[in-house]
Formats: C-alpha cells, sequence, structure tokens
C-alpha cells in the first residue's frame, strides 16, 4: 500500500471546454479545480505541519537572564563599626537546556556575578565569580526510550498520513462521482437523440397519413393517432432535454468548470465486457484501499499509545548528575590569592579552580497510579471498537465489491438481450411498414412496433450506462480509479 503521496495531476486546461469534454479530462478538472479536494487537501497539509509541532519540545532552548539587586540594612552591632550593611549584586546568567529523544535531559549553565559589599567578613570587594555548570536528568524507567518520549511525534506522523489517505479517498470519490456523471449526460444525450428520432417517425407517418386520408385511403383516426402520438414524443423530446441540461450542471459542479449540454459532446460509452472476480478484486483493495489503511493506521495510533500510558504506570527513577568549575576574583581588602579583576575569574574557571559535581538518583511514585491505569483501560476498549470498524471496513468494501459484480454481470445479460430485442424490433417493424404500404397494417401497429424499438434502444442505453457506473464502483472499491485513468501518484 502506498504511505506516501505527492498530490500532483498532469496538467489541465483551465479554460471552458471545446468541442468534445473526454472522460480522463473531467477527472482531471474535477482532482485538480474541485472544490473538496482542495478542501481536503488543505486540511492534510495542516496535519503535515503539526508534525513539527510535536517534534518541536526536543528543540533547544536558550534562557538569558540579567538582575541588579541591592540592599542596605541597618545594623547595631558594634563590630561593624557602622550604621548599615550594604550589598550590591549584579549578576547575568544564560542557559542552554534541550529534552534527547531518549528522555534524557541536558543542561549548560553559566552564570557570572559581581558582588560589592562592605561587610568587613568579605575579603573581596568587589568580587566576581563565575560558573559553569552541566546538569542531566535521565530516566530509567518511566518516560526511558526513544520510543516512550517520541510517542506524540509518531501520533502526529500517523495523524497526517491518515489525512493524506483521506485526500486520496476522496479523489477516488470524486473521480466516481465525475465519472457516474459523465455517464449520466452521455446517456441523457443518446436518450434525446433517441427521443428525437422517435418524435421524427411520428412526424414522418403523420405526413404519410395525411396522403392516405386525402386520397380515401385511411379514416381520420389514424390520423389522429399519429398526431396525438407525436405530442406525447415531442413532450418526451422536452423531458430528454431537460435531463441533458441537470446531467451537465452536474458533472460542472463536480469539475469546477463550465459544461454545456448543448455544445459539449462526451465521448461514445463502449460496451467492453469484463472479466470480474470478487476474490481477486477484494485482494487488491486489501492492498489498496485508502479506506481500509486509513483504519490500520489508527489501530498503530492505539497501540503506542497504549504502550505510552503502561510506561507512565512505571515508578519514576531518574539518575541525576551535575558537574562544574568555577573561578573567583576581585579587589582584596585583606591579603588574599583570588585578587584580580573579571578576566582573572574566567580564567580561573576554564582551569577549573573551583569544582563542583553531584550524582543522586531520585524516586517517585504515585500509590495506585489510578489515572494511567484508568487511561490504559479507556485506550483498550477503544482499540477495540478500532478493530471492529476495521472489520466492517472490510466487510463494507467486500459488500461493493460483490454489489458492483453482480450489478456487471446483470447489466452486460441486459445489454445483450436489450439488442437482440433492437435487432428483432427493427425488423418487425421494417414488415410492418410494407404491410402498410399494401394496405395491410394499422397507424396503431406502425407505432406501437416503432415505441418497442425507441423503448428497447432506451434499455440498451440504460444497460450501458449501469454497467459503466457499476465498473466505476468495483474499481473504487478496490482502490484502482486513478490508475485506470492513468494518473500517478509518486511513493
Amino acid at each position: 500500500m502506498r504511505y506516501f503521496f505527492i498530490f500532483f495531476l498532469l496538467s489541465a486546461s483551465l479554460s471552458a471546454y471545446a468541442d468534445e469534454l473526454t472522460l480522463h479530462q473531467a477527472i482531471t478538472d474535477g482532482l485538480t479545480r474541485g472544490y473538496s479536494i482542495q478542501i481536503q487537501k488543505s486540511t492534510a497539509d495542516a496535519k503535515k505541519d503539526l508534525t513539527d509541532v510535536s517534534d518541536s519540545r526536543f528543540d533547544p532552548s536558550v534562557t538569558v537572564s540579567v538582575t541588579a539587586k541591592g540592599s542596605e540594612d541597618p545594623t547595631d552591632y558594634t563590630p561593624y563599626n557602622m550604621d548599615y550593611l550594604r550589598d550590591h549584586s549584579y549578576t547575568g546568567k544564560a542557559s542552554l537546556k534541550k529534552l534527547h529523544y531518549s528522555g534524557m535531559t541536558g543542561e549548560f549553565v553559566f552564570k557570572t556575578e559581581r558582588l560589592s559589599s562592605n561587610n568587613p567578613y568579605y575579603s573581596l570587594d568587589p568580587s566576581y565569580r563565575n560558573v559553569f555548570l552541566m546538569n542531566i536528568t535521565q530516566p530509567l524507567l518511566k518516560n526511558f526510550g526513544r520510543d516512550i518520549n517520541t510517542t506524540d511525534v509518531k501520533n502526529a506522523e500517523l495523524t497526517a498520513m491518515q489525512y493524506r489517505f483521506e485526500l486520496y479517498s476522496g479523489m477516488l470519490d470524486t473521480a466516481e462521482s465525475i465519472e457516474k456523471a459523465y455517464y449520466s449526460l452521455s446517456r441523457a444525450r443518446d436518450i434525446l437523440a433517441l427521443a428525437q428520432r422517435s418524435e421524427a417517425l411520428a412526424q414522418s407517418l403523420l405526413e404519410y397519413d395525411k396522403k392516405r386520408y386525402a386520397a380515401g385511403i385511411i379514416p381520420v383516426t389514424e390520423v389522429q393517432q399519429a398526431q396525438t402520438a407525436l405530442a406525447g414524443r415531442q413532450e418526451r423530446v422536452v423531458s430528454a432535454k431537460e435531463a441533458v441540461k441537470n446531467a451537465a450542471d452536474r458533472l460542472s459542479n463536480l469539475t469546477n468548470a463550465p459544461v454545456s449540454g448543448e455544445y459539449t459532446t462526451t465521448e461514445n460509452i463502449v460496451f467492453h465486457a469484463e472479466k470480474t472476480d470478487c476474490p481477486s478484486s477484494y485482494e487488491t483493495a486489501l492492498k489498496l484501499s485508502p479506506d481500509i489503511e486509513k483504519q490500520r493506521i489508527e489501530l498503530k495510533k492505539y497501540d503506542l499509545t497504549i504502550k505510552y500510558m503502561n510506561n507512565q504506570q512505571l515508578p519514576e527513577l531518574d539518575l541525576v548528575g551535575t558537574l562544574g568549575a568555577s573561578g573567583l576574583s576581585g579587589t582584596e581588602n585583606s591579603a588574599t590569592k583570588f585578587e584580580g579583576g573579571y578576566s582573572d575569574s574566567l580564567f580561573d574557571m576554564t582551569r577549573a579552580d573551583g569544582v563542583q559535581w553531584l550524582l543522586g538518583v531520585n524516586l517517585s511514585y504515585p500509590l495506585g497510579a489510578r489515572e494511567a491505569k484508568s487511561k490504559t483501560a479507556s485506550l483498550k476498549n477503544e482499540k477495540l471498537a478500532a478493530v471492529y470498524t476495521l472489520k466492517k471496513t472490510e466487510n463494507d468494501t467486500k459488500t461493493d465489491i460483490r454489489t458492483a459484480i453482480n450489478s456487471i454481470e446483470s447489466a452486460e445479460k441486459r445489454y445483450d438481450i436489450a439488442n437482440t430485442f433492437i435487432s428483432l424490433a427493427e425488423t418487425t417493424l421494417d414488415q410492418e411498414m410494407k404491410k402498410m404500404n399494401e394496405g395491410l397494417s394499422d397507424t396503431f401497429r406502425i407505432l406501437k412496433f416503432q415505441d418497442d424499438l425507441i423503448d428497447a434502444q432506451i434499455r440498451s442505453v440504460n444497460a450501458l450506462y449501469d454497467h459503466s457506473t457499476a465498473l466505476a464502483l468495483l474499481r473504487r472499491a478496490e482502490g484502482t480509479s486513478l490508475d485506470y485513468f492513468g494518473f500517478k501518484l509518486g511513493e
């Protein structure tokens, strides 16, 4: 099954259709210009962008702060020999922090400080202190491992993939709808042509009867029968023209392009005997149907989330560690080896004049872990519902395939029978016309045989339409519609 799609189609003319609108052209316009497809494509693109949102929590973050602080506290402590104890400090701090896929949080911290004080116990005034720290926290149970920490990212990727399959499914639906609408327009035009032919036959018969009536060969009732039949057939022509316009409007709506039933011709629908096989078609659908694949992805999402929630039931056992270096310098109040300027403090830090380290383990466990357990149980029930949904989707697909194949086989039989009837009706009408010329038949019988012929031709057109639309349904159920018409989706 395709997992990634590049949704581009063959270039299509966006101008009004010229002499003939091909089925391929109609589907191309529907897939490139149809609003429903554009909506689904925009939604799929939006879901794809959300993948970066989920992954962004692993991006490093920088924090910078600068503070100035001062105090003057009154004191009555005699050895100080002062009224106020004064402290002024200026501190700058910068940190770089990152969450890794393994769950480890790493942090680099640099802190610089200038302290000025009249406290006689301080040997440096002002003093400069620089500190560089490396902190890590590595989960050992809860939140440990790449699979656990990337659950949101993987779920976002699977969701984006689902929407791409949703888009593919929409494209298949659109192709099927356009195919059926196209066949509907072609059928309406064929039926209009038959209705016009029927009208012409009635008009010809009426003219012939008028001549025979003028010659005194037939009574006026036969002329009236011909006139009545002509009016009825003219009414059928009006209805057939309306059907053509409506079919053209439906096709125009699906393709989002102008389609004129009066001026736009369509390809003739040609009957092709199709060899169909339900097991083979169902096997194809299991590989290619986006509806089935979309539901399979839903199960994968549940598996990922349940695995994550099982992990959340574990105790928090974190390894923590700190390693740092510091340097100190300043202007001496009394003899001290830390005298010097700010740069001396930086130099001392780089050679680790002062060192600090920490290594330990933190343990935390919520008694009962009811929240994680309850969510896990709920997810398992939801997954079970998703399993049934997948089975239902597969069964629905199999039913659609069976229905399509039954319709195809039925339409083939009806088409053959209708054509046989047409051949017989044409022979019967021809013979009856010869009898009329010899005075052995009447208008009523001729009109009946004409109706029988036209009705048989309409049944043939309808059987051809049903056969073509059933094939469209079969291709949709299999997921092969776009491949059938030559639209290539890149993997």
